[in-house]
């Protein structure tokens, strides 16, 4: 160093001097796993740096190494919309799933002769989240949530050292990421852990997702987190495809797998199986492979549903297998009444968890792996999440068993069961796979839907349990999910254990979930085929339930089959829930309890160059149609997607249908390319 400058020239020489080892290092260690010093050496120059900024404040950045972990924890979980949606992906479970997923897209979705290449990369088993760079400096950070909001936890992933402060590109850049644990670090962290006298981590997906949604990011950093990024928003702006992004954000000095593949369809399989083959020596868990058409022309071309991208689809590896032994065999009703058989068993570790309940699907199957009590089998989580028996390891049954069957009356009603075959008319053997309760009234039934509408997900009213609404159904106070908005504190504290406190906190949560939005209601009604997003959609639709109600059939089916993503069946699915005599009498309940609040339309600029103008987009654009709707709302316009009496506009790209050209022309919108459009954002038309 010049010892000639003066005392803060020279302090700040040495603060950049280390700022820049102090990041070379994080890099090699988080990012290159490869560290060039020893811990004691990094804790050194750390100390060196703390101390110069405490004689000198005027050097403190906020994207100083110093910073990563300080000022006060969050006091509240704020909610963050993510500019374009984070979707979940398909899965499939064979060969013959992916061959069939390639055909639907080379036949269905792309040009004849326009033959794409592919990424293959690990799956990666942590929690999802987005990060936002803007002039370089990282600005926000988020959960995927539902996929259209996260909760913001900027200061949590500041705390991460493989997660740049600042990067060389000073564009806007959005980046999608998993947040993971190392097995080694998991390893010494469940030691201090058990030291401390506290219950170690299962796995390192759950030890990392909870650590994103603590409030305070001093305990955050308390946990070695790493992120790994996978997918760039705008990856567009910077490379034509998907595997040329992943190299240019490792050249950026974030860190990625660094582990992708790109080739053609005839070695997609092989790349697959090279990675499980492999997942055993990388750092961190992996359950499967991700396989995405490479060009993002292409992806733009293929488009997504409600709920995955077309041109994406997890390949998931064969889950764990581990044997035990069947103490009973039990028949569950669901919510839709279905009967399911569940096998009772020895706790065993299956996929970080204690496993002691299995399903068995149904009767045939239970007589296709010829199980019963007595038995060891063979169990696996299906998509590493329900555990189900797959195989009868060993058979030993008590002596003279009977094969197990299937109730001919529900077990919580005592209502004649009945099969959707049996129903049609077709009563031969094997027609049990459908075996429902078809008493809406049932005990059962009620619980379930009453304990689906009360979900996260949907209303989130967290203070009914299980206890709770098994005492609610069975003294007749809840018979529908309206009957919880009738419940006053006296009704409540009749029942066991329901103290005054308890009532008033039961009934505060009940209250509270009237302020939850249409889209949560519709959530948790249980349409058949309607999550989350496909709810969203439809209360986008509606805007209120009143307006739900209103509908004739007519109305429905072309309101709901307007809705991009929505097919035949689900479009069926809601029309048959709104006709139906008994869901309309829980509706209007609901209703006329003021339970859902309208749903917020999507924000359009107040003023602007398209103000009171309406638009429709169609065909394929040069850019994502979320995008393009933004940048309509931002000049004023509304979009619809569909062509209505007061379109103004019709935006046709490419492969545009017959039948938008032809509304537009009948209800008298003027038809406009991209170009053009632009050119009206701009005002320069």
């Amino acid at each position: 160093m010049d010892q000639t400058l003066e005392a803060p020239a020279r302090a700040q020489l040495r603060h950049d001097e280390l700022v820049k080892e102090i990041r070379a290092h994080d890099y090699r260690y988080y990012v290159l796993d490869d560290p060039s010093i020893t811990d004691a050496e990094y804790d050194a120059l750390m100390v060196e740096l703390r101390g110069l900024e405490e004689r000198h404040p005027e050097l403190v950045t906020p994207d100083s190494p110093t910073q990563r972990v300080g000022g006060e924890a969050r006091a509240l979980v704020t909610k963050v919309q993510h500019e374009v949606r984070m979707y979940s992906l398909d899965n499939a479970y064979s060969a013959v799933e992916m061959a069939e997923w390639n055909r639907r897209m080379v036949t269905s979705g792309l040009r004849d002769g326009d033959v794409p290449s592919f990424t293959v990369e690990p799956k990666l088993d942590g929690a999802s989240i987005e990060v936002v760079y803007d002039g370089g400096r990282l600005v926000l950070a988020s959960t995927r949530g539902d996929g259209v909001f996260g909760e913001e936890i900027t200061a949590n992933v500041r705390t991460i050292r493989g997660v740049p402060a600042r990067i060389p590109f000073t564009d806007k850049l959005t980046l999608r990421g998993e947040v993971v644990i190392y097995r080694k670090d998991l390893a010494a962290l469940n030691t201090e852990r058990i030291g401390a006298g506290l219950e170690p981590f299962a796995n390192p997906r759950n030890a990392a997702a909870g650590a994103l949604r603590l409030l305070d990011h001093r305990e955050v950093a308390k946990r070695p987190l790493r992120v790994v990024f996978y997918q760039v928003v705008e990856g567009a702006k910077v490379a034509p495809t998907h595997g040329e992004t992943l190299d240019w954000l490792a050249a950026q000095g974030l860190p990625t797998h660094r582990r992708h593949e790109v080739l053609l369809w005839v070695g997609v399989m092989d790349a697959i199986a090279r990675i499980d083959r492999s997942r055993g020596d990388y750092p961190f868990e992996t359950d499967g492979a991700v396989v995405k058409v490479d060009a993002y022309r292409q992806q733009d071309v293929l488009g997504a549903t409600s709920k995955f991208p077309k041109w994406a689809i997890a390949y998931k590896f064969p889950a764990e297998r581990a044997v035990t032994r069947v103490n009973e065999i039990v028949v569950q009703v669901g919510r839709t009444g279905a009967l399911t058989p569940v096998a009772i068993m020895d706790g065993v570790e299956l996929g970080g968890t204690i496993v002691s309940r299995a399903s068995l699907h149904n009767g045939d199957q239970i007589r296709e792996l010829d199980v019963n009590v007595g038995d060891r089998v063979v169990i696996q989580k299906a998509g590493e999440i329900i555990p189900q028996v797959v195989a009868v390891a060993e058979r030993s049954r008590p002596p003279g068993s009977a094969p197990f069957e299937m109730p001919s009356a529900c077990p919580a009603c005592g209502t004649p069961v009945v099969s959707r075959l049996r129903e049609a008319g077709k009563p031969e053997l094997g027609a049990e796979a459908t075996v429902r309760c078809p008493n809406r009234e049932c005990p059962a039934q009620v619980m379930g839907r009453i304990l689906y509408f009360a979900s996260r997900p949907a209303m989130a009213i967290d203070k009914l349990g299980e206890s709770l609404v098994l005492q609610l159904t069975r003294t007749g106070l809840v018979k529908d999910v309206a009957d919880l908005y009738d419940l006053d504190e006296a009704k409540l504290t009749g029942l066991e254990r329901m103290g005054k406190k308890s009532a008033e906190n039961v009934r505060a949560a009940i209250e509270g979930s009237r302020e939850r939005t249409l889209d949560r209601l519709i959530g948790g009604l249980g349409i058949p085929g309607i999550g989350q997003v496909a709810g969203r959609q439809l209360a986008e639709v509606a805007e209120t339930l009143p307006n739900l109600l209103s509908w004739s059939e007519a109305e429905a089916r072309e309101k709901v089959g307007s809705i991009h993503g929505f097919g035949a069946k689900m479009v069926d699915a809601v029309v048959a829930f709104l006709n139906d005599p008994e869901e309309r009498r829980v509706l209007e309940k609901l209703r006329d309890r003021g339970v859902g609040r309208p749903q917020p339309i999507h924000v359009v600029a107040a003023s602007g160059p398209l103000a009171g103008k309406s638009f429709c987009v169609t065909g394929v654009l040069t850019r994502k149609r979320e995008e393009v709707h933004a940048l309509l709302r931002s000049a004023g316009a509304t979009v619809h997607d569909s062509v209505k009496k007061d379109t103004t506009y019709l935006v046709a790209g490419d492969k545009t249908g017959k039948t938008k050209l032809d509304q537009a022309r009948k209800f008298g919108a003027k038809i406009v390319s991209e170009e053009e459009m632009d050119a009206l954002v701009a005002g320069a038309v």
